[in-house]
């Protein structure tokens, strides 16, 4: 009988991590920046993930604004991929592209683009998050332009292109259904003509809103969903 209750207790102690924020006895844990950190019993294994993602980059050297979405799964709480989408809005004026050898009034142009990422949470608290992010997908460069001494707008070629973009934000969070996250990165553009090649690669400021939409739904029926992080 001791020699049973000896064997349980050895198979409990080697499942049974001391990872959590306070020394609470976890059996997961996950590495971050300052080592293992434990999951409770609160963390579920897939999670989904809505983020608003909005950018601040910049077209010829003029600041444009592209806006997007983000959707995708959360598995054991630090790695993050779906899909993205941007582009949502208007297009950007700008007032010379450098690698133009003629010179325009004025060109309007849109960069939208899909892709494919991964986010991986680096460290993670109660009120704190910070993650890297990579995407790869193809987007499409369309516009038109005002020549120098002309009335009518005229077409610019369609380009299509291959986007490559890292990132890192951080995130606090604002509600327990809610957190908002600011980030720096850099977009690289490749596939493009000659004359418009490097236009688009440039640096990038990020703003998101993450919405926790299954959070949502379950505290319906599970309370104790709000206090998960």
């Amino acid at each position: 009988m001791l020699s049973s209750l000896s064997g349980f207790s050895q198979v409990v102690d080697t499942t049974i991590t001391n990872y959590g924020d306070e020394g609470e006895l976890y059996r997961d844990s996950v590495w971050i920046i300052t080592g293992k950190r434990g999951l409770g019993p609160l963390f579920n294994k897939w999670r989904f993930d809505f983020v608003l993602d909005a950018r601040n980059t910049f077209v010829s050297t003029s600041p444009a604004r592209l806006a997007g979405i983000r959707l995708g799964m959360e598995y054991r709480r630090v790695h993050r991929f779906g899909i993205g989408i941007y582009n949502l809005g208007t297009g950007v004026k700008v007032n010379s592209f450098q690698d133009f050898d003629f010179p325009i009034q004025e060109a309007i142009v849109e960069l939208g683009y899909s892709t494919l990422f991964y986010e991986r949470v680096l460290y993670f608290h109660r009120k704190w998050e910070w993650s890297t992010t990579v995407h790869l997908g193809n987007g499409t460069i369309t516009g038109k332009y005002l020549p120098r001494d002309g009335t009518e707008w005229i077409p610019l070629p369609e380009r299509n292109a291959r986007i490559l973009e890292f990132s890192t934000t951080g995130y606090y969070n604002l509600f327990w259904w809610c957190n908002i996250g600011a980030g720096v990165g850099y977009r690289v553009v490749s596939g493009l003509q000659q004359e418009v090649k490097g236009v688009y690669s440039a640096p990038v400021g990020i703003i998101r809103v993450r919405i926790r939409l299954g959070k949502l739904v379950q505290s319906i029926w599970d309370r104790d969903k709000k206090y998960e992080y």
